[in-house]
């Protein structure tokens, strides 16, 4: 048997074919949910998928990515990992990465690769932020805080350990609230709401909001689309993958020669436990995913 981190179940799907979307049936939740796109449906409903019944969401669903790299994180496009033992060390660790300033992004992938074999020679220096900047200053010629590439993947994770009931709770709660936040909204409000609810990622600085024929210009719809996502999408999102993961497989264990056609690798340490080597000297291993969502 073999365990994942939630935030690397999450990562399995953005692989999901969405050439199949049609045949992912069934409702996200036993309430309506109704500002969700598309897509975002058929994300949570891949991942209940997932968590249900996983040889058949790799039968149905899954298609084989090779890991890329954006030249955006220090730790990147390498597999991520699942562990043979539940009581991991790294399992249970926060994910944390750290971006790569833009500046540098900037010069192309020979300053970004230069910049990751600096950091992990100079990241024990993020504990004295102004011994970090002169050194980064010193190296590349640039100055920033420390803070800003400081990277911890904690928005996807429901810290509270709750139960079924407490989470339909919380979910009834959210989805009220939106519905309450409405018929409070002016009508300005609620003229963004029913156009773009759905399309909160146009938030984005990357996207343009095309067609905008409102009476708003697009930052300030933008601006609007940040805040409800983060005030109400995000956290039922965030409730609804911690409800399937519960609800289906609350420890998220999966047999491993099915992790290994998801493109995970066994974690270094759990392995070298297993066989006898380095038990006193567990590896530091860093998980190098992408975000998940």
């Amino acid at each position: 048997m073999a365990y994942l981190t939630k935030s690397n179940s999450l990562k399995i799907i953005s692989r999901i074919d969405l050439k199949n979307k049609d045949s992912l049936s069934g409702e996200i939740y036993g309430k309506s949910i109704y500002f969700f796109s598309n897509y975002e449906k058929n994300n949570l409903l891949g991942l209940k998928e997932l968590l249900k019944d996983p040889e058949n969401f790799i039968k149905e669903y899954y298609v084989p990515v090779e890991a890329t790299d954006n030249l955006k994180y220090v730790y990147e496009g390498g597999k991520p990992s699942y562990h043979s033992k539940p009581d991991c060390e790294l399992l249970n660790s926060s994910y944390k990465n750290f971006e790569i300033p833009e500046q540098l992004r900037e010069k192309g992938k020979d300053e970004v690769i230069k910049f990751r074999n600096w950091f992990k020679g100079n990241q024990y220096l993020l504990d004295d932020p102004d011994a970090f900047v002169a050194r980064l200053k010193i190296a590349f010629g640039i100055i920033i805080n420390p803070k800003t590439i400081d990277f911890e993947n904690s928005d996807v994770e429901v810290k509270e350990n709750l139960n079924l009931n407490e989470l339909e709770n919380k979910i009834n709660l959210l989805i009220s609230n939106v519905d309450q936040y409405y018929n409070n909204a002016n009508e300005e409000q609620k003229e963004i709401i029913r156009r773009y609810q759905r399309l909160t990622f146009l938030a984005n600085p990357k996207y343009e909001i095309k067609d905008n024929n409102t009476r708003f210009k697009d930052e300030v719809i933008k601006e609007f689309l940040k805040q409800y996502d983060v005030h109400f999408k995000k956290p039922i999102t965030n409730l609804l993958i911690e409800y399937y993961r519960v609800k289906h497989n609350p420890n998220l264990k999966f047999e491993g020669h099915l992790l290994e056609q998801l493109g995970f690798r066994p974690c270094r340490s759990c392995h070298q436990e297993n066989i006898g080597i380095g038990v006193n000297k567990p590896v530091i291993e860093i998980n190098t995913d992408d975000l998940p969502f």
